[in-house]
């Protein structure tokens, strides 16, 4: 029986949705500013964001673009075995400020999924509230 999940974490940021989303899509390439673990690198295919074909590994997990659109969000498709979803990120304005959420929704099968997860979950955390960090200072520049 799958089980669901649904992650979110979100933050607000002062700057625009066209400046986070530019940093979101250089994550993974030779431009990347706001990746915060050098050594737990994130990875993705060179060029621009092309849904289906653009793919991107980082904490063990590898994906492939779903969908994309500019200044509002980048959605991945998680391709684990055990694992059905996909994680993403979502800008949306409040007031003056950027509302960046990363969210993880999926069905987890028994056992790979849950065990993938298991051994993700707590990384993902610190790597999401890493990434916001980095990405406030980055903003401040």
């Amino acid at each position: 029986m799958p089980i669901p999940i649904d992650v979110s974490y979100s933050r607000a940021f002062g700057g625009t949705a066209r400046r986070i989303y530019q940093l979101l899509t250089e994550m993974g390439t030779s431009g990347d500013a706001i990746w915060p673990f050098a050594a737990q690198p994130f990875m993705r295919t060179s060029g621009p964001l092309t849904v289906g074909t653009t793919e991107e590994w980082h904490l063990g997990m590898h994906s492939i673009l779903a969908e994309v659109v500019p200044e509002e969000r980048i959605v991945w498709r998680i391709d684990n075995e055990g694992v059905d979803g996909t994680h993403g990120f979502f800008l949306t304005h409040e007031g003056k400020k950027i509302v960046l959420t990363h969210q993880t929704v999926a069905q987890l099968s028994d056992p790979e999924g849950r065990m993938f997860w298991k051994r993700l979950q707590d990384a993902h955390e610190r790597a999401i509230d890493g990434l916001f960090d980095k990405l406030a200072r980055v903003l401040k520049r």
